[in-house]
């Protein structure tokens, strides 16, 4: 019997799995995607200021853009952008779009900080605090806002070309004749996420010989992200009891707890890349 135990725990994949685990707990995993949630509950509303400039700036429909992300956003947290959202709609300024990308760099940077210290804490590296790290990591801010705007064109473009081609055209029914677009413009928001991903571990891996591999755990995050976030977002949506619990706050708590699992879910797809690159290269983990 311990035979078999121990030839189950020595295959492959089970002590592959086994090694992420004993990161997962050792490391503190959970702890440094507490404080990634937390720096972007920071950035969250901010970032809803410039796509709510953006939207504005192409005459979009908001609500129409929540139904597109519907699938992939929890109840509560759909809730928080329609009313952050129609807030915005009424009440929009310069002033608030000034401070709306001052803060998000602000915030997003310091997020992407912290986990460039995991990672180099990961990989056995002394984390770098210098000045030209700070301006990478607003460097890398600016690029997830872009992300942000690129993912939404995306959502927006698909049905808003083929109603465009259809009023130019008059051609009925185009939308519907195309309807793959659908399922189409959700495959390219994951290209676009794997890439942010994929450059994100690019930016936080060791810079010396030999290089961790950085495409599987980018791979696995970014269909792990869009599988837990279309989970997460069922199970909130068929349970009716959690206002009960957390009364007004409702909404809040599962916007956090997303967040949360959406962070562990980034760190562990680096961890992945780690636990390969030791095995790789006959290092203990």
């Amino acid at each position: 019997m311990k035979r078999r135990i121990k030839a189950v725990l020595n295959f492959p994949p089970v002590s592959f799995v086994a090694d992420v685990v004993s990161l997962y707990f050792s490391r503190r995993v959970n702890r440094s995607a507490a404080q990634l949630a937390y720096f972007l509950t920071l950035t969250f509303f901010p970032i809803l200021i410039c796509v709510s400039a953006f939207l504005s700036r192409i005459d979009f429909s908001l609500i129409r853009l929540l139904d597109d992300a519907k699938p992939l956003l929890p109840e509560g947290v759909e809730l928080i952008f329609r009313d952050y959202l129609g807030y915005l709609d009424n009440n929009f300024s310069n002033a608030m779009l000034i401070a709306g990308i001052f803060l998000t760099l602000l915030f997003a940077s310091a997020a992407i900080r912290g986990l460039v210290a995991f990672m180099s804490e990961l990989f056995g590296r002394e984390p770098d605090v210098s000045l030209r790290s700070i301006v990478t990591s607003v460097l890398f801010a600016a690029f997830l806002l872009f992300t942000i705007y690129l993912s939404l064109a995306v959502l927006i473009t698909g049905n808003w070309f083929f109603h465009s081609i259809e009023a130019l055209v008059g051609i009925s029914d185009l939308v519907a004749r195309f309807g793959f677009w659908q399922w189409l413009k959700y495959l390219l928001l994951l290209c676009i996420v794997f890439l942010f991903i994929l450059l994100l571990y690019r930016f936080t891996a060791p810079t010396r010989n030999p290089y961790p591999p950085i495409v599987p755990g980018a791979l696995l995050a970014s269909v792990a992200l869009a599988g837990s976030s279309i989970v997460f977002a069922a199970v909130v949506s068929s349970s009716t009891r959690y206002s009960l619990v957390y009364g007004s706050l409702a909404s809040v708590i599962i916007m956090l707890v997303w967040l949360y699992l959406c962070g562990n879910v980034l760190i562990l797809g680096n961890v992945v890349n780690y636990v390969i690159w030791c095995r790789k290269n006959k290092r203990p983990i």
